[in-house]
Protein backbone atom coordinates (compact mmCIF):
# COMPACT_ATOMS: atom_id res chain seq x y z
CA UNK A 1 0.00 0.00 0.00
CA UNK A 2 1.17 3.60 -1.25
CA UNK A 3 0.83 5.70 2.16
CA UNK A 4 1.00 9.39 1.64
CA UNK A 5 1.98 11.41 4.76
CA UNK A 6 1.72 15.03 5.72
CA UNK A 7 3.24 16.70 8.38
CA UNK A 8 4.32 20.70 9.48
CA UNK A 9 6.13 18.67 12.51
CA UNK A 10 9.12 16.12 11.69
CA UNK A 11 12.64 16.00 12.92
CA UNK A 12 15.13 18.16 10.65
CA UNK A 13 18.70 19.65 11.09
CA UNK A 14 17.63 22.41 13.36
CA UNK A 15 15.25 20.51 15.23
CA UNK A 16 15.96 17.24 16.04
CA UNK A 17 13.23 16.18 18.53
CA UNK A 18 10.57 18.07 16.84
CA UNK A 19 7.92 15.84 15.15
CA UNK A 20 9.77 12.42 16.33
CA UNK A 21 6.52 10.73 17.20
CA UNK A 22 5.68 11.57 13.76
CA UNK A 23 8.87 9.97 12.33
CA UNK A 24 8.60 6.82 14.31
CA UNK A 25 5.13 6.13 13.01
CA UNK A 26 6.33 6.41 9.51
CA UNK A 27 9.79 4.39 10.42
CA UNK A 28 7.22 1.45 11.63
CA UNK A 29 4.41 1.30 8.55
CA UNK A 30 7.52 1.14 6.33
CA UNK A 31 7.96 -2.44 7.71
CA UNK A 32 4.34 -3.05 5.54
CA UNK A 33 3.86 -0.03 3.44
CA UNK A 34 5.83 2.34 0.91
CA UNK A 35 5.64 5.90 2.74
CA UNK A 36 5.91 8.99 1.38
CA UNK A 37 6.29 11.96 3.58
CA UNK A 38 5.91 15.50 3.06
CA UNK A 39 7.10 18.00 6.02
CA UNK A 40 6.38 21.16 4.97
CA UNK A 41 7.32 24.58 6.81
CA UNK A 42 7.76 28.17 6.78
CA UNK A 43 11.63 29.87 6.40
CA UNK A 44 10.97 32.54 8.46
CA UNK A 45 14.31 33.95 8.04
CA UNK A 46 14.18 34.44 4.67
CA UNK A 47 11.74 37.47 3.16
CA UNK A 48 11.17 36.39 -0.59
CA UNK A 49 7.48 37.00 -1.07
CA UNK A 50 7.13 36.53 -4.61
CA UNK A 51 9.67 33.23 -4.49
CA UNK A 52 8.79 29.34 -5.13
CA UNK A 53 8.48 26.23 -3.16
CA UNK A 54 11.93 24.82 -2.74
CA UNK A 55 12.28 20.77 -1.60
CA UNK A 56 14.55 18.42 -0.70
CA UNK A 57 14.15 14.65 -0.94
CA UNK A 58 15.88 11.63 0.73
CA UNK A 59 15.45 7.98 -0.08
CA UNK A 60 15.47 6.21 3.52
CA UNK A 61 14.27 1.94 2.43
CA UNK A 62 10.50 2.05 1.37
CA UNK A 63 10.26 5.88 2.93
CA UNK A 64 10.69 8.77 0.50
CA UNK A 65 11.07 11.72 2.48
CA UNK A 66 10.45 15.17 0.92
CA UNK A 67 11.44 18.58 3.09
CA UNK A 68 9.14 21.73 1.67
CA UNK A 69 10.03 25.02 2.29
CA UNK A 70 8.10 28.07 1.75
CA UNK A 71 9.98 31.30 2.49
CA UNK A 72 8.50 34.43 4.55
CA UNK A 73 6.05 36.46 3.04
CA UNK A 74 3.74 39.28 4.00
CA UNK A 75 1.83 38.68 7.40
CA UNK A 76 -1.64 37.05 6.15
CA UNK A 77 0.02 36.07 3.09
CA UNK A 78 2.50 33.84 4.48
CA UNK A 79 -0.40 31.32 5.54
CA UNK A 80 -1.98 31.33 2.04
CA UNK A 81 1.21 31.01 0.49
CA UNK A 82 2.39 28.08 2.71
CA UNK A 83 -1.13 26.11 1.89
CA UNK A 84 -1.23 26.89 -1.83
CA UNK A 85 2.47 26.02 -2.34
CA UNK A 86 2.38 23.13 -0.81
CA UNK A 87 -0.51 21.88 -1.85
CA UNK A 88 0.89 22.78 -5.41
CA UNK A 89 3.86 20.46 -4.46
CA UNK A 90 1.97 17.53 -3.63
CA UNK A 91 -0.32 17.77 -6.71
CA UNK A 92 2.74 18.06 -9.47
CA UNK A 93 5.44 15.93 -7.36
CA UNK A 94 3.47 13.08 -5.74
CA UNK A 95 -0.37 12.66 -7.16
CA UNK A 96 0.83 13.41 -10.59
CA UNK A 97 3.04 10.87 -10.25
CA UNK A 98 2.38 8.21 -7.96
CA UNK A 99 -0.73 6.35 -7.09
CA UNK A 100 -1.68 7.45 -3.97
CA UNK A 101 -4.37 4.42 -1.52
CA UNK A 102 -4.24 6.83 2.10
CA UNK A 103 -3.55 10.05 2.64
CA UNK A 104 -2.27 10.16 6.87
CA UNK A 105 -1.91 13.46 7.75
CA UNK A 106 -0.22 14.62 11.47
CA UNK A 107 -1.88 16.95 13.68
CA UNK A 108 -5.09 19.19 12.07
CA UNK A 109 -3.83 22.25 11.04
CA UNK A 110 -1.86 22.47 8.65
CA UNK A 111 -1.50 18.66 8.12
CA UNK A 112 -5.03 17.80 8.58
CA UNK A 113 -6.36 20.63 6.64
CA UNK A 114 -4.09 20.04 3.29
CA UNK A 115 -5.29 16.36 4.00
CA UNK A 116 -8.89 17.06 4.00
CA UNK A 117 -8.72 19.33 1.00
CA UNK A 118 -6.93 16.75 -1.11
CA UNK A 119 -9.63 14.17 0.27
CA UNK A 120 -12.39 16.14 -1.08
CA UNK A 121 -10.41 17.27 -4.62
CA UNK A 122 -9.11 13.88 -5.68
CA UNK A 123 -11.20 11.23 -3.50
CA UNK A 124 -8.39 10.02 -1.70
CA UNK A 125 -9.49 8.55 1.45
CA UNK A 126 -7.71 11.34 4.33
CA UNK A 127 -6.82 9.67 7.81
CA UNK A 128 -5.59 12.36 10.73
CA UNK A 129 -4.05 11.27 13.67
CA UNK A 130 -4.16 14.06 16.26
CA UNK A 131 -1.48 14.71 19.03
CA UNK A 132 -1.93 17.84 20.37
CA UNK A 133 -5.14 20.21 22.14
CA UNK A 134 -7.40 21.11 19.61
CA UNK A 135 -7.96 24.41 21.14
CA UNK A 136 -4.31 25.37 20.70
CA UNK A 137 -4.72 25.66 16.89
CA UNK A 138 -7.62 28.22 17.83
CA UNK A 139 -5.02 31.28 17.38
CA UNK A 140 -7.55 33.07 14.98
CA UNK A 141 -11.61 32.66 13.73
CA UNK A 142 -9.69 31.13 10.38
CA UNK A 143 -7.39 29.07 12.43
CA UNK A 144 -10.36 27.94 14.08
CA UNK A 145 -12.71 27.00 10.96
CA UNK A 146 -9.66 25.27 9.22
CA UNK A 147 -9.66 23.20 11.91
CA UNK A 148 -13.41 22.64 12.14
CA UNK A 149 -13.67 21.62 8.63
CA UNK A 150 -10.87 19.02 9.04
CA UNK A 151 -12.45 17.37 11.66
CA UNK A 152 -15.86 17.72 10.10
CA UNK A 153 -14.46 16.50 6.18
CA UNK A 154 -11.69 13.86 7.14
CA UNK A 155 -12.41 10.52 6.35
CA UNK A 156 -10.88 8.87 10.10
CA UNK A 157 -9.50 10.91 12.50
CA UNK A 158 -7.13 8.96 15.08
CA UNK A 159 -6.61 9.95 18.34
CA UNK A 160 -3.30 9.52 20.21
CA UNK A 161 -5.58 8.82 23.38
CA UNK A 162 -9.13 8.83 25.31
CA UNK A 163 -8.38 12.28 27.02
CA UNK A 164 -7.80 13.69 23.71
CA UNK A 165 -10.86 11.54 22.11
CA UNK A 166 -13.59 13.01 24.23
CA UNK A 167 -11.86 16.76 23.40
CA UNK A 168 -12.25 15.54 19.81
CA UNK A 169 -15.86 14.03 19.77
CA UNK A 170 -16.78 17.28 22.00
CA UNK A 171 -15.84 19.77 19.28
CA UNK A 172 -16.97 17.17 15.71
CA UNK A 173 -19.53 15.21 17.08
CA UNK A 174 -18.32 11.83 15.55
CA UNK A 175 -16.81 9.25 16.04
CA UNK A 176 -12.79 9.19 17.08
CA UNK A 177 -10.79 6.03 17.14
CA UNK A 178 -7.57 5.93 19.90
CA UNK A 179 -4.39 4.25 18.80
CA UNK A 180 -1.51 5.34 20.88
CA UNK A 181 1.51 6.74 19.92
CA UNK A 182 4.60 3.89 19.87
CA UNK A 183 8.18 3.00 20.98
CA UNK A 184 11.15 1.41 19.37
CA UNK A 185 11.79 -0.76 22.16
CA UNK A 186 14.50 -2.32 21.05
CA UNK A 187 16.33 0.82 20.80
CA UNK A 188 15.97 0.57 24.81
CA UNK A 189 18.50 -1.94 27.13
CA UNK A 190 16.92 -3.57 30.20
CA UNK A 191 18.34 -1.16 32.90
CA UNK A 192 20.23 -3.85 35.43
CA UNK A 193 19.48 -3.15 38.92
CA UNK A 194 22.19 -0.57 40.61
CA UNK A 195 23.16 -1.37 44.20
CA UNK A 196 23.83 2.10 46.54
CA UNK A 197 22.05 4.44 48.81
CA UNK A 198 21.47 6.81 46.14
CA UNK A 199 18.63 7.36 44.21
CA UNK A 200 18.85 8.16 40.68
CA UNK A 201 15.88 10.19 39.60
CA UNK A 202 15.33 11.43 36.20
CA UNK A 203 13.56 13.69 34.25
CA UNK A 204 13.23 14.16 30.59
CA UNK A 205 11.26 16.89 28.60
CA UNK A 206 11.03 20.95 26.76
CA UNK A 207 11.54 23.44 29.21
CA UNK A 208 9.99 26.12 27.50
CA UNK A 209 7.44 26.64 29.84
CA UNK A 210 5.84 25.29 33.00
CA UNK A 211 4.20 22.50 31.31
CA UNK A 212 6.39 19.61 32.27
CA UNK A 213 6.51 20.25 35.94
CA UNK A 214 10.04 20.37 36.92
CA UNK A 215 9.44 23.43 38.92
CA UNK A 216 6.96 20.10 40.77
CA UNK A 217 9.60 17.99 40.75
CA UNK A 218 12.69 20.19 42.53
CA UNK A 219 10.19 21.47 45.01
CA UNK A 220 9.23 17.70 45.69
CA UNK A 221 12.90 16.56 45.81
CA UNK A 222 13.55 19.76 48.14
CA UNK A 223 10.97 18.06 50.77
CA UNK A 224 12.65 14.88 51.08
CA UNK A 225 14.24 14.49 54.78
CA UNK A 226 17.10 13.11 52.93
CA UNK A 227 19.66 14.25 50.42
CA UNK A 228 20.08 10.06 48.73
CA UNK A 229 19.26 11.16 45.87
CA UNK A 230 20.33 12.70 42.63
CA UNK A 231 17.91 14.47 39.84
CA UNK A 232 19.19 13.48 36.23
CA UNK A 233 17.23 16.17 34.14
CA UNK A 234 17.69 16.18 30.11
CA UNK A 235 16.07 18.80 28.01
CA UNK A 236 16.59 22.86 27.09
CA UNK A 237 14.52 25.44 26.47
CA UNK A 238 14.18 29.30 27.22
CA UNK A 239 13.26 28.20 31.43
CA UNK A 240 16.57 25.81 31.50
CA UNK A 241 18.86 29.01 33.64
CA UNK A 242 15.41 29.50 35.71
CA UNK A 243 15.25 25.86 36.84
CA UNK A 244 18.62 25.80 37.50
CA UNK A 245 18.04 29.10 39.23
CA UNK A 246 15.33 27.50 41.42
CA UNK A 247 17.64 24.13 42.32
CA UNK A 248 19.82 26.34 43.87
CA UNK A 249 17.74 28.35 45.86
CA UNK A 250 15.92 25.03 47.14
CA UNK A 251 19.39 23.82 48.09
CA UNK A 252 19.72 20.79 46.07
CA UNK A 253 21.76 21.97 43.11
CA UNK A 254 24.33 19.44 43.96
CA UNK A 255 22.10 17.19 43.93
CA UNK A 256 21.43 17.82 40.01
CA UNK A 257 22.82 17.40 37.29
CA UNK A 258 21.20 19.56 33.66
CA UNK A 259 21.91 17.73 30.92
CA UNK A 260 20.74 20.24 28.78
CA UNK A 261 19.16 18.80 24.77
CA UNK A 262 20.03 15.14 24.49
CA UNK A 263 20.08 13.47 21.28
CA UNK A 264 18.42 10.49 20.14
CA UNK A 265 21.68 8.38 19.84
CA UNK A 266 22.37 9.47 23.80
CA UNK A 267 18.58 8.74 24.92
CA UNK A 268 19.27 5.08 25.74
CA UNK A 269 22.44 6.33 27.77
CA UNK A 270 20.47 8.60 29.88
CA UNK A 271 17.76 6.40 31.09
CA UNK A 272 20.56 3.85 31.92
CA UNK A 273 21.34 6.14 34.70
CA UNK A 274 17.61 5.88 36.38
CA UNK A 275 16.15 4.27 39.19
CA UNK A 276 12.92 6.14 38.98
CA UNK A 277 11.44 8.00 36.25
CA UNK A 278 9.07 11.08 37.04
CA UNK A 279 7.14 13.15 34.41
CA UNK A 280 4.89 15.37 36.64
CA UNK A 281 2.82 17.27 33.65
CA UNK A 282 0.27 19.52 34.16
CA UNK A 283 -1.16 18.34 30.64
CA UNK A 284 0.10 15.82 28.22
CA UNK A 285 -2.14 14.34 25.43
CA UNK A 286 -0.18 10.90 25.72
CA UNK A 287 3.67 10.64 27.14
CA UNK A 288 6.54 8.99 25.07
CA UNK A 289 8.87 9.31 27.87
CA UNK A 290 7.10 7.06 30.36
CA UNK A 291 6.79 4.22 27.92
CA UNK A 292 10.64 4.69 26.87
CA UNK A 293 11.67 4.70 30.34
CA UNK A 294 9.48 1.66 30.76
CA UNK A 295 11.38 -0.27 28.15
CA UNK A 296 14.13 0.06 30.17
CA UNK A 297 12.46 -1.55 33.06
CA UNK A 298 12.40 1.47 34.99
CA UNK A 299 9.57 2.56 37.22
CA UNK A 300 7.74 5.69 36.55
CA UNK A 301 5.96 8.00 38.10
CA UNK A 302 3.28 10.72 36.28
CA UNK A 303 0.45 12.67 36.99
CA UNK A 304 -3.42 12.41 36.19
CA UNK A 305 -3.03 14.77 33.23
CA UNK A 306 -4.70 13.10 30.35
CA UNK A 307 -2.55 10.52 28.71
CA UNK A 308 -0.63 9.03 31.32
CA UNK A 309 -3.43 7.35 32.89
CA UNK A 310 -3.60 5.18 29.83
CA UNK A 311 0.07 4.06 30.28
CA UNK A 312 0.86 3.62 33.99
CA UNK A 313 -0.37 0.74 35.71
CA UNK A 314 0.10 -0.09 39.50
CA UNK A 315 3.04 -2.75 38.64
CA UNK A 316 4.57 0.13 36.44
CA UNK A 317 4.79 2.97 38.50
CA UNK A 318 2.75 5.22 40.62
CA UNK A 319 0.03 8.11 39.53
CA UNK A 320 -0.51 11.14 41.25
CA UNK A 321 -2.56 14.24 41.04
CA UNK A 322 -1.61 17.37 39.44
CA UNK A 323 0.69 20.30 41.19
CA UNK A 324 0.98 18.55 44.28
CA UNK A 325 4.54 18.60 45.52
CA UNK A 326 3.77 16.25 48.79
CA UNK A 327 1.71 14.09 47.23
CA UNK A 328 4.96 13.73 44.23
CA UNK A 329 7.41 13.61 47.38
CA UNK A 330 5.28 10.62 49.12
CA UNK A 331 5.14 8.85 45.35
CA UNK A 332 9.06 9.10 45.36
CA UNK A 333 9.70 7.83 48.73
CA UNK A 334 7.02 4.64 48.10
CA UNK A 335 8.99 3.75 45.18
CA UNK A 336 12.19 3.98 46.77
CA UNK A 337 11.27 2.03 49.62
CA UNK A 338 9.78 -0.59 47.99
CA UNK A 339 11.65 -0.47 44.24
CA UNK A 340 12.66 -3.99 44.66
CA UNK A 341 8.78 -5.11 43.68
CA UNK A 342 9.08 -3.50 40.64
CA UNK A 343 10.01 -6.66 38.16
CA UNK A 344 12.16 -4.76 35.28
CA UNK A 345 11.49 -7.49 32.69
CA UNK A 346 7.72 -7.33 33.60
CA UNK A 347 7.72 -3.60 32.88
CA UNK A 348 9.67 -3.59 29.84
CA UNK A 349 7.25 -6.42 28.49
CA UNK A 350 4.23 -4.70 29.26
CA UNK A 351 5.87 -1.61 27.09
CA UNK A 352 6.70 -3.80 24.17
CA UNK A 353 3.03 -5.14 24.09
CA UNK A 354 0.94 -2.11 24.33
CA UNK A 355 3.29 -0.05 22.42
CA UNK A 356 5.25 -1.56 20.83
CA UNK A 357 5.73 -1.38 16.72
CA UNK A 358 4.09 -4.52 15.93
CA UNK A 359 0.77 -3.71 17.78
CA UNK A 360 0.72 -0.05 16.14
CA UNK A 361 1.15 -1.59 12.67
CA UNK A 362 -0.98 -3.86 13.19
CA UNK A 363 -3.82 -1.75 14.34
CA UNK A 364 -3.42 1.03 11.85
CA UNK A 365 -3.18 -1.37 8.80
CA UNK A 366 -6.02 -3.00 9.55
CA UNK A 367 -7.78 0.82 9.91
CA UNK A 368 -6.34 1.23 6.25
CA UNK A 369 -7.88 -1.95 4.80
CA UNK A 370 -11.03 -1.46 6.36
CA UNK A 371 -11.28 2.29 4.52
CA UNK A 372 -10.33 1.02 1.37
CA UNK A 373 -12.93 -1.69 1.64
CA UNK A 374 -15.83 0.79 2.47
CA UNK A 375 -14.22 3.16 -0.86
CA UNK A 376 -14.49 0.24 -3.08
CA UNK A 377 -18.15 -1.17 -2.14
CA UNK A 378 -19.10 2.77 -1.95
Amino acid sequence: MNILVLTHSYPDFNHKWRGIFVQEQVIALSIKHDITVVYFKVDYSHFAPFSDYSFLKKQNGRVTEYEVTINKSFPVITQIKFLLNTYRFIKEKILNQTKIDIIHSHLSYPGGFLGAIIQEKRKIPNILTEHSRIKSYFRSWIHKKCVKYTLRKTNCVIAVSNALREEIISLCHRPVAVIHNIVDVEKFELVKSKPGAILNIGFLGGLKNYNKGLDLLLKSAALLETKDFFLHIGGNGILLDDFKKMAADLDIDSNCKFYGEISRNDIANFYSKLDLFVLPSRYETFGIVLIEAMACGIPVIATKCGGPQEIVTPSTGILIQKDNASELKTAIISISGNIGSYDKESIRNYAKENFGQKVFVERLSDLYDEILTKKSNA
